[in-house]
């Protein structure tokens, strides 16, 4: 007959350390109390048992952990559970069981930061069949869980550590495990909740240590099963950062199985620090990643298969603030120094990827925006574009060139060798790569206020150029057949050229296809020679005073790497200064001018190029570089006199134009001014201006800074659009006027605090660490403290003066042809001095 059982028991000696690690006062811990609460039957055949445990310290199973980890186990114990006992087996009820205050220790020590804990783990109606080897649970919480991911310089993880040597030994099954004849236990857990965890990673085992953040992390798993071969709901988000960088997001909600391993679910990730995984790829490549935010908004599904991964991606992506710097072969820190890329935001919207064993990678790209980009393009001796090898691998050979040098413009024909390759493999092989080649399909694109630097070292002497304002778009092409002409894509691009030029490139390409497919025509109109003076000294020997360039070149390539190509150059009223001693040439410039130029001060070259780019011989003779030297050093058309009178001697306040300290916009008083003149120059139309834009670091700094912090702002308003999906418009890429007050305007404000946030200049702390919250104000201040200006940025915004006048004077319905730029000056003000740009007279 079972026979009835009831009892209690207490214990109150703590194991040596509890309070600190418990947070409780010594005195607490010396008197609280384990409690062992038991009531139920039992009988030779059965039993049942009802047991509470309260306050039972985890320092109790240290002499069982203890042979697998060398930290101790510090926290509590509180549970509810029921035993049942019969000819079945033994089973285990578990109504609820909280774990408080769970940390790892060393040395009895309090809570580590190197360590792991949790503030709370709780289960909820669990169930063990020992029998059966089952296992039920409903529900298991952990709050607040820290853990530090770490791996030393030797490769190490944290947890290695922590093993005793027992425990790293052949075997490691853990305690309790069965034969491997044994039945596997089986199991389901119904609810698993992970709130408010932290985990932060670092990495040592890479030349450059790798270290993240995740906070705010919450997990919510649902029915979950031992063997893992039923997908789990899951439900995942946190803020991952690293450095001083802004923290990112993740968010992801759908399914997880983890055998075959494959998930299916919506993604959202926003500013992740794609930079600070660099150090696992960039070994691979031939840039330094300084700074890249990465963002996805869709669906995901993956798939372990046996023949290999399947994957499918589909919504937008964005990629803002990245950075780029080039480096050489050799490294080194001095190699680090040129920028190579960056850009405000790439977003690509419509993305389609998907892979899958044996069959082609295909993707799509629905339209793509690139805002407030910039690229530095170089054009190799051997017609190699430096962004060709922003990968790592081997090195192109280079085919001899014969006397004479490479072709100029920089059309590339270093890669016939490569082509030659293909054409010569067997036809087998070379049916086959074709057939799992990508299938890519890419959208219109956008592209809104780009910079790029140009340097050709294909041409001899080499050339550099820095293009500005692109904005422009290219519509959707794939990489479908070059023979197919309607794949081609419809190119329109416009901005400016060295700032005072403007540029046109509108035609056909694919860059997709092999070989090579365009049919585009580049035009360049008004170019002033003035801002590339040190060229033509170092070639000529001669300072340019004054003068124009328009060029209109044409490129089409065929489908059989026929190329056909002409270069239409126009020089407009060269004039050259005296000889400068100490250069390292001295070209007869003024011989030059009178074999070239007509009666009018106009010279006019077309250079028609045809030939064929599979053709390893294919090169430009010596004539070609002769005639680019002479465009660089052409020579001195008229004499430039100045006729300050022109206006009478009561007009001489119409010599000059007022502009407001650090801003290239004109004043409405300066329209005026110069309506005045465009009256006078339309009377005489023998006369010609030239401008000359003035400019001071002393008196302008301030308000230059202020401006380019407005021009900062629109820049991340533009960022912003671009973000959410949207094309910023004609208004917001105009030039900044004025600095609204962040305290009267709320988006202002709102733009002000955002640019803070991302910016990366030192921002004030507490004694703690954490940032402090500025008011608008105190965050504009700090923002314009940090901005750089310069000689450089005065000559800049000289000639940003006199463009601006120009530009004017043309819409007053004067030609451009009687208008032109001079160098910028910076001259030392004095007690008149004021902001301006200066106005010179000429006949020629």
């Amino acid at each position: 007959r079972p026979a009835s059982i009831k009892g209690s028991l207490a214990l109150q000696s703590p194991v040596k350390g509890a309070a600190a690690v418990n947070g409780a006062s010594p005195a607490a811990a010396a008197t609280a109390a384990t409690r062992l609460v038991f009531d139920g039957n039992a009988s030779d055949r059965q039993a049942a048992l009802q047991l509470t445990v309260s306050d039972v310290p985890l320092d109790l199973a240290t002499p069982y952990v203890a042979q697998f980890l060398t930290p101790q186990l510090r926290g509590q114990l509180n549970a509810d559970m029921a035993l049942r006992w019969s000819d079945l087996g033994l089973q285990l009820s578990v109504p609820s069981m909280t774990l408080d205050r769970v940390a790892m220790v060393h040395d009895g020590k309090a809570k580590q930061p190197d360590l792991p804990q949790v503030q709370r783990v709780a289960v909820s109606a669990a169930t063990v069949d020992l029998a059966r080897r089952t296992l039920a649970i409903e529900r298991l919480e952990v709050t607040q869980p820290q853990l530090a991911v770490t791996r030393d310089a030797d490769r190490r993880w944290m947890f290695e550590s922590w093993l005793t040597s027992a425990s790293v030994g052949n075997d490691r099954r853990l305690p309790g495990a069965g034969a491997a004849a044994q039945a596997a236990w089986t199991g389901r857990l119904a609810q698993l909740q992970v709130q408010g965890g932290i985990v932060s990673f670092d990495d040592r085992a890479q030349a450059k240590p790798v270290q993240l953040a995740a906070t705010a992390l919450q997990l919510d798993l649902r029915n979950i099963v031992l063997d893992g071969s039923q997908p789990m709901v899951t439900r995942l988000s946190a803020r991952v950062a690293a450095g001083k960088s802004q923290p990112g997001t993740v968010d992801y909600r759908g399914s997880v199985q983890l055998e075959p391993l494959q998930t299916q679910g919506r993604l959202q990730v926003a500013q992740w620090p794609l930079h600070a995984l660099e150090p696992y790829f960039g070994a691979g490549l031939n840039v330094e990643i300084l700074r890249a935010d990465a963002g996805f908004n869709g669906d995901v599904a993956f798939a372990a298969t046996p023949r290999g991964p399947r994957l499918s991606l589909k919504g937008d992506t964005v990629l803002e603030d990245f950075r780029a710097n080039s480096f050489a072969a050799g490294g080194g820190e001095a190699a680090l120094a040129q920028e190579l890329l960056n850009w405000k935001a790439l977003g690509l919207r419509g993305v389609d990827l998907s892979l899958a064993p044996g069959q082609p990678l295909r993707l799509s790209v629905r339209e793509t925006t690139l805002s407030d980009f910039f690229a530095r393009v170089i054009v190799h001796e051997t017609g190699r574009i430096n962004l060709q090898d922003l990968v790592r691998g081997e090195a192109p050979s280079a085919p001899s060139a014969p006397a004479g040098g490479p072709l100029a413009g920089g059309v590339a024909v270093a890669a016939t060798s490569s082509r030659s390759g293909a054409q010569s493999a067997p036809p087998g092989a070379v049916a086959g790569a074709n057939a799992l080649a990508p299938q890519i399909r890419i959208g219109p694109i956008s592209l809104v206020q780009g910079r790029v630097y140009f340097s050709d070292r294909f041409v001899k002497p080499n050339y550099s150029a820095n293009l500005s304002e692109l904005t422009g778009k290219l519509s959707a092409f794939s990489s479908a057949s070059a023979q197919d002409q309607a794949a081609m894509a419809d190119l329109e691009l416009r901005g400016r050229a060295e700032g005072t030029a403007s540029l046109e490139i509108v035609g056909k390409l694919n860059p997709l296809v092999e070989p090579l497919a365009l049919d585009i025509k580049g035009v360049v109109r008004d170019l002033e020679l003035p801002p590339l003076s040190p060229y033509a000294i170092k070639y000529a020997g001669h300072g340019i005073e004054r003068g124009k360039l328009s060029v209109d070149v044409a490129y089409q390539v065929l489908p059989n790497g026929q190329l056909t190509a002409s270069n239409q150059v126009v020089l407009n009223q060269l004039a050259f200064g005296d000889k400068v001693d100490g250069a390292p040439n001295s070209l007869p410039v003024k011989l030059a001018v009178a074999l070239l130029a007509d009666r009018n001060g106009v010279i006019d070259i077309n250079l028609p190029i045809s030939g064929s780019l599979n053709d390893p011989q294919f090169r430009l003779g010596p004539v070609i570089v002769k005639v680019i030297v002479n465009l660089i050093g052409k020579a001195l058309t008229a004499p430039f006199t100045l006729l300050a009178s022109a206006f009478g001697s009561s007009s001489d306040e119409l010599s000059q134009v007022a502009f407001a300290p650090g801003s290239d916009r004109l004043l409405p008083q300066a329209r005026g001014t110069l309506d005045k003149v465009a009256q006078a120059l339309t009377q005489r139309p023998a006369l010609k201006m030239t401008v000359v834009g003035t400019a001071n670091l002393e008196v302008e700094r301030e308000a230059f800074k202020r401006l380019r912090l407005q021009a900062l702002l629109q820049a991340e308003k533009r960022r912003a659009q671009v973000t959410a999906g949207q094309v910023p418009t004609a208004s917001d890429t105009a030039p900044a006027e004025s600095l609204p007050d962040p305290a009267q305007a709320a988006q202002a404000s709102e733009l002000l605090q955002q640019l803070f946030a991302r910016s990366e200049i030192t921002k004030p702390r507490d004694l703690a660490g954490k940032a402090l919250a500025l008011a608008p104000p105190d965050m504009e201040a700090l923002l314009l403290a940090n901005i750089p200006v310069d000689a450089q940025s005065m000559r800049d915004l000289a000639l940003r003066r006199s463009v601006a006048v120009k530009d004017y004077l043309a819409s007053r319905q004067l030609p451009v042809e009687r208008l032109f730029l001079g160098a910028a000056r910076l001259p030392e003000p004095d007690a008149a001095w004021t902001p301006r740009a200066e106005l010179k007279l000429g006949t020629n």
